[in-house]
């Protein structure tokens, strides 16, 4: 992070499901347990926009990294584990990895192959195992929306966005045991463009993802920087530089309890 980069609030949500709550759902598994955590987007990336010249409905790109950080333990023992969410992943187009797991935990639809069926989107890293390599795929663009699959609730829903826009932290192991005593949690979510190209922010980009005009047609730096700036009650940065933009939010004191239902 530098001194450019701009960082916007996002909502987290987090809810605990543990063995109490699964005993009464008999679509869940002791497997199930754990905290289900969702950040929602800021409503700019949620929109869609009318395309002028084909009458199509876009939508701007949204952020294709996150990293997702959960804390424990007295304030003299903090204890963290991280993930690492790589939301536009799609199972066709890398090779199989031992570092990701849950790979493909979502069906898109408008990514649809003769040959495959509905692409399988979204995975996730344990940053506790092995070391961060960038993702080796296709050089394409960024595709990712809020709109994802061609569902409109698809950025709202968590079973249709597990590790696009939500991940779940497990706390039990396979046979049911407790992978982590009861405590409070606390979570950071924190998402990023892996392309500095798609951020709204950048010059490439303009205000053409979020805005129907042509980025063509936009006042040349910094005008325009300046105005976004001025409208999300920023000053322009010192350096010359163009910022990026970081999304960023959190979800604090999570009660779990393995085995009680610890809901108000």
């Amino acid at each position: 992070m530098s001194d450019t980069d701009l960082i916007v609030p996002i909502n987290v949500n987090a809810l605990p499901v543990n063995r109490a709550n699964i005993s009464n759902a008999r679509s869940f598994e002791e497997s199930d347990a754990g905290v289900y955590l969702q950040w929602q987007l800021p409503e700019a990336l949620t929109g869609g926009y009318d395309h002028p010249d084909n009458g199509q409905i876009d939508f701007p790109l949204v952020p294709n990294r996150w990293l997702v950080v959960r804390y424990h333990g007295p304030a003299n023992a903090r204890q963290a584990r991280g993930w690492l969410v790589q939301s536009d992943y799609l199972e066709r187009d890398y090779p199989e990895s031992p570092q990701w797991e849950a790979r493909g935990t979502a069906r898109s639809l408008t990514l649809y192959d003769s040959r495959t069926g509905p692409a399988r989107t979204g995975r996730k890293l344990d940053m506790t195992v092995g070391s961060w390599v960038k993702p080796q795929g296709p050089a394409e663009g960024l595709f990712l929306t809020a709109a994802g699959p061609g569902l409109p609730t698809f950025a709202a829903y968590q079973p249709y966005n597990e590790n696009v826009f939500s991940v779940h932290d497990s706390l039990v192991h396979r046979n049911g045991d407790p992978a982590l005593p009861d405590d409070t949690l606390s979570y950071l979510v924190t998402g990023w463009y892996s392309n500095d190209g798609a951020d709204n922010l950048s010059k490439s980009a303009g205000i053409g993802e979020l805005l129907p005009p042509d980025p063509a047609e936009l006042p040349p730096e910094p005008a325009w920087l300046t105005g976004i700036l001025d409208a999300l009650g920023q000053q322009p940065p010192g350096s010359s530089q163009t910022p990026r933009t970081l999304y960023s939010g959190t979800a604090l004191g999570v009660t779990w309890r393995h085995d009680t239902d610890s809901r108000p």
